[in-house]
Parts: structure tokens; C-alpha cells; sequence
């Protein structure tokens, strides 16, 4: 569910932001995992955290990829009359 999650988390902040925003929202990940789970090894702690920033990562680079289609998407709904003259 952790792997779902992180991956849909990256695809949203791939059609909607920046590469700057991808190490932010990591560390941030990473931190509010190490202060939910305290007792853990460090290991098991450094393994969970991979988990989760594969997944967002690789997920940022398919929103990255389908930027374009989801624009294109988007102007076919676009049903609304145009303002120009």
C-alpha cells in the first residue's frame, strides 16, 4: 500500500511541479516516517525509507512523462466557447 501510495503521490507532483520539489517532499517523507516508527533499527528504518522513495521518484518521472497527454486531455474537455474574436 506504502509503494502504491508514493508512486501516485509522484505522479501528481510530476504533472503539477518541478524536479525542485522531488528532494523536499523525500526528506520530508523520510522524517515523518522516522518519528511515526521510533524503535526500529537502523536498518529496518533505512529499508522503509528506500521503499518509499523509489516509488516517488519513479512515479515523478512518469507524471514528468505525461504532462503533455494530460494537457492534451484537458483542452479536449475543455468544452467551453472561446473568447477570442
Amino acid at each position: 500500500m506504502l509503494i502504491i501510495l508514493a508512486c501516485l503521490a509522484g505522479v501528481l507532483l510530476g504533472l503539477t511541479s518541478n524536479v525542485v520539489v522531488l528532494l523536499p517532499v523525500t526528506l520530508a517523507g523520510a522524517l515523518a516516517y522516522a518519528f511515526l516508527s521510533p524503535g526500529q533499527g537502523l536498518g529496518t528504518a533505512a529499508a522503509a525509507i528506500l521503499i518509499a522513495a523509489v516509488p516517488l521518484q519513479a512515479g515523478f518521472m512518469l507524471g514528468l512523462t505525461g504532462r503533455d497527454m494530460v494537457a492534451q486531455l484537458w483542452a479536449r474537455l475543455n468544452v467551453a466557447q472561446s473568447k477570442r474574436v
